[in-house]
């Protein structure tokens, strides 16, 4: 029996195929014009299209008896995730919602208790992004430059260079986050503890980062502060 919510944490187009995959094998549903498999993909999600969302899960399905509503977003808002509490509680019947987001530590914990993993979830990175990697192997000051760029461009008056350097502060975070989660695996004693309470104080920042006005540049100066200086080299 199939669960009526989940979420996919990982790349857009791979988790948008792996919705699409997973409603044709358990929900019998299919990919063709007029199906009763819906995408609403959008860089940014806010409250009022999460609220038109909800309006069009009301909705019955075209045939049958069943359809699902696949959601991409690569930022969504507080207001907009605790907006779908509700429906992710208790869709309409015969609703498979399935979320797909960078991270799933994104997700505020009211609405993640909703969901469930999606099979064939894939990690984000088989490796470290090439972001990720040029900050840990940079020196302090280096460091800091990437940060003063990033931070410089979310506060421009263009709205796509300020989604772009939000979204890049977010990929950074959550590449991060993967780096010291595999590192700790092969540590011991104080120096895995270290690294136990850094990935706590990086999971706090990520639900953060996809606030409406995240204040990146007291976030990435704590980091900048915490992180070990010789990680990746």
């Amino acid at each position: 029996m199939t669960h009526h919510a989940y979420v996919y944490a990982g790349p857009k187009e791979e988790g948008i195929e792996a919705s699409y995959v997973f409603c044709e094998r358990e929900l019998g549903l299919t990919r063709s014009a007029g199906s009763d498999i819906t995408l609403f993909d959008h860089e940014l999600l806010s409250v009022e299209e999460a609220r038109r969302i909800g309006t069009f899960a009301a909705q019955a399905p075209v045939q049958g008896d069943k359809k699902a509503i696949i959601i991409a977003a690569g930022r969504l808002f507080h207001e907009a995730q605790n907006s779908f509490l509700k429906l992710f509680e208790e869709p309409p019947q015969g609703t498979t919602l399935i979320l797909v987001v960078p991270a799933y530590g994104m997700l505020v914990p009211t609405l993640r208790s909703r969901l469930m993993r999606l099979e064939g979830e894939v990690a984000v990175e088989a490796g470290v992004s090439v972001l990720v990697n040029e900050f840990l192997n940079a020196s302090k000051t280096e460091r800091e430059k990437i940060v003063t760029r990033i931070v410089n461009a979310a506060k421009s008056e263009k709205d796509t260079d300020k989604q772009r350097a939000r979204l890049e502060a977010i990929a950074l975070v959550h590449g991060l986050t993967t780096f010291f989660y595999e590192a700790q695996k092969n540590l011991q004693g104080k120096e895995k503890e270290d690294i136990q309470i850094l990935l706590q104080e990086l999971d706090t920042f990520m639900p953060i980062l996809h606030e409406r006005s995240p204040a990146l540049k007291l976030i990435f100066e704590h980091l900048l502060l915490v992180l070990p200086e010789k990680v990746g080299k």
